[in-house]
């Protein structure tokens, strides 16, 4: 399993059981025992192979590859909110780039971004508009971070903000991998309308190290079945539309 995992960076209990030919439990109990000697991490639903030499440079080509069927359906359901003539910003990361690639072909819509891989998306669209901030370049998110690029997103108004995140706790919010992004996230969020959170369910429970909003900020989440139903209930309790694709 481990050489099956160095190759992939990481994989859901269904990936593994079905590779290995066994059940979801064998499959738990192996990873349990893994993670006392090999550097995994299991999170819901599955397990990330967590080589020392790439801890510090997460790339988006492993982002690209994590969840990915998740992600796509969390992706079309986001750009299914999307109406004519939308103002909205996009948030960096895999998610962001599939709802960029995901966007309403028919539709004129203006898009705010602030990473390469969402420009590199809008830009081939001929009826999208597309605001980009700029700054220093991050390589391994893709972000662009300035000064004058978070005046930018202040100076602009958007109806839609979709946001992304690595960690979604109950009790410490939501956080972000790279302390430099939690400005921008949050001036997205303030500058729009109606903020939209899009994480796929791996997200949950999770905690980084770069706080930048709480449940309470959005207005709607969207998500896939793999987040526990206490979860689903607390961010409907708080009157959240939620969205479980």
């Amino acid at each position: 399993m481990i050489l099956y995992l160095q190759e992939q960076h990481s994989a859901t209990i269904q990936a593994l059981a079905d590779a290995f030919s066994v059940s979801h439990m064998t499959i738990r109990r192996d990873m349990e025992k893994l993670a006392k000697e090999a550097p995994i991490k299991i999170i819901h639903g599955g397990v990330i192979y967590q080589d020392s030499s790439l801890a510090e440079h997460y790339t988006m080509t492993h982002a690209r590859s994590h969840m990915i069927d998740e992600k796509k359906r969390i992706a079309k359901k986001a750009a299914e909110l999307i109406e004519p003539d939308d103002i909205i910003v996009i948030d960096a990361g895999s998610t962001g780039e599939l709802i960029a690639r995901y966007l309403p072909r028919d539709y004129h819509i203006t898009v705010i971004c602030y990473a390469l891989n969402i420009a590199s998306e809008v830009s081939r669209r001929p009826n999208c508009k597309l605001i980009l901030s700029g700054g220093l370049y991050h390589e391994s998110s893709m972000v662009f971070e300035s000064d004058e690029g978070l005046e930018l997103i202040r100076r602009n108004r958007a109806k839609k903000a979709f946001v992304t995140a690595s960690g979604i706790s109950k009790k410490l919010g939501i956080t972000c991998s790279n302390f430099f992004e939690r400005t921008t996230k949050r001036i997205a969020l303030e500058s729009s309308l109606t903020g939209i959170l899009v994480a796929d369910s791996s997200k949950f429970g999770e905690v980084q190290t770069g706080h930048f909003s709480d449940l309470e900020d959005f207005d709607i989440i969207i998500t896939d079945s793999g987040v526990p139903e206490d979860f689903c209930q607390e961010i409907r309790d708080k009157g959240k539309k939620l969205f479980v694709v």
